[in-house]
């Protein structure tokens, strides 16, 4: 993985949670074979620029994807700020709980909160100073949002929680 910028002395999380989903899927279960669906996983066909350009309303550069596995990740700049897509297939389900006090941990400033409307396995991880990160486990996959650098909470989550239904809707 590409080393990431700080927003305000915040490295994103997202990383952190991955390495827990990876970590997790691999306790728990063996990784299904790789089909050519499975294998064309990715994060920047599902969430396009415009997509990124559209939910936050300023333009962002074209997308820079990484791909780890089941993973892809899709890195968005936009000046001072940066959107990152994750989408991850599971293997196996994960304790959600868990990995909530693990971010709590990694980030004691951070704030937990429900993301209504998305489903019971979804929530923010609002980052005061930087920003927030939408993490949602449904059927099987795991997507994350992460926008720092583009304002507080309030007022990048609605951005957040569209770019998420769209790759769901995609997955």
């Amino acid at each position: 993985m590409r080393a990431r910028r700080p927003f305000n002395g915040v490295v994103p999380v997202f990383s952190y949670m991955t390495i827990l989903l990876a970590a997790g899927s691999a306790v728990h279960a063996p990784a299904p074979p790789v089909s050519a669906a499975r294998a064309a996983l990715s994060a920047c066909s599902l969430v396009s620029q415009a997509d990124v350009r559209q939910a936050f309303g300023r333009a962002v550069a074209a997308g820079v994807e990484s791909r780890d596995g089941e993973q892809s990740s899709c890195d968005y700049d936009g000046g001072n700020g940066q959107v990152t897509i994750t989408v991850r297939r599971l293997a196996a389900p994960i304790d959600l709980q868990v990995e909530i006090a693990a971010l709590q941990r990694s980030i004691p400033e951070g704030r937990v909160r429900a993301a209504g409307g998305m489903g019971p396995a979804a929530f923010f991880l609002d980052i005061p100073g930087a920003g927030a990160q939408l993490y949602v486990v449904r059927g099987g996959a795991f997507v994350m949002v992460s926008a720092l650098g583009f304002g507080e909470a309030a007022r990048v989550s609605d951005a957040a929680a569209a770019l998420a239904r769209k790759a769901l809707a995609g997955l």
